[in-house]
């Protein structure tokens, strides 16, 4: 899925089998949900539209994604795909129709049907499951670590986070300190194609208004779908979305560098 997978252990016995296990999982669920591969479970299910049996980790996935679209007023939407094949590869468009995901997904019991030529991405929000899960099976051994997933981090104990300039890659401009947290960003400057960058929303299609949002919160299933959640919406809708979501730190910078920042986001100069 395009992501590079760092994992830094502060310890001095450091158990081989652990770190490949981890390495294992991360690899398990590629195959299973990345919609580049044509044999995954996730690209025959866009195909196919229906499965008799779906696995109880998309079920969470859906039901946390259910959750963030309903408070960003369905601005976060994971059938998003048929869009994005627009501006990547080739789609006809008359064949999209609705595509507000809590109509069109249909589970009954363990069956899963896509309705209206939807389809499903989880590229927003599937290396939250690969942290925390990393995060589970690390936490029975060792008490200090970082798991950095693409810049989707999780640390136990205690670390100092750099957040780069939103316009200079590569360049750090504040640091945080963080203990037992994770943060995850969004921003414009990565992933981009010759038309857009990656994150779009299904009512503008394009959101330029912001440069980079940071969120922190205990769990990185919310700190990650909540930054792509947060950048994709409007300001207003992305304010109260904050306000909504319990033990959610968060820092959203427009593009006019206004700053919007909740208390316990202390971010200091480099």
């Amino acid at each position: 899925m395009w992501s590079v997978l760092n994992i830094t252990i502060y310890d001095n016995d450091i158990d081989l089998e652990v770190i490949e296990n981890c390495f294992f999982e991360t690899e398990k669920f590629e195959k299973k949900y990345s919609r580049f591969l044509e044999d995954s479970y996730l690209s025959l299910l866009n195909k196919n539209k229906s499965s008799q049996e779906i696995p109880w980790e998309l079920l969470s996935i859906l039901k946390l994604s259910n959750k963030v679209s309903q408070i960003s007023n369905w601005y976060f939407d994971i059938t998003i795909l048929p869009f994005l094949e627009n501006i990547w590869y080739w789609i006809n468009k008359e064949e999209m129709k609705e595509v507000y995901w809590y109509k069109n997904i249909v589970i009954n019991d363990n069956t899963i049907k896509l309705e209206n030529w939807v389809s499903i991405d989880i590229w927003s929000v599937w290396k939250w499951y690969i942290v925390d899960k990393i995060y589970n099976i690390l936490n029975e051994k060792y008490n200090d670590f970082v798991i950095n997933f693409w810049w989707d981090i999780r640390i136990k104990w205690k670390q100092k986070i750099y957040l780069e300039d939103p316009l200079q890659l590569s360049k750090n401009i504040w640091y945080i300190e963080l203990e037992n947290n994770s943060i995850a960003s969004s921003a414009s400057n990565r992933r981009k194609t010759k038309k857009w960058w990656h994150l779009i929303n299904p009512k503008k299609n394009i959101t330029d208004d912001k440069l980079a949002v940071y969120t922190i919160h205990k769990l990185a299933s919310f700190s990650d779908i909540l930054s792509t959640a947060l950048y994709v919406s409007p300001i207003e809708v992305a304010l109260d979305m904050v306000k909504k979501s319990k033990w959610l730190e968060a820092m959203i910078i427009m593009k006019n560098w206004k700053i919007y920042k909740t208390n316990w986001f202390n971010i200091k100069n480099i």
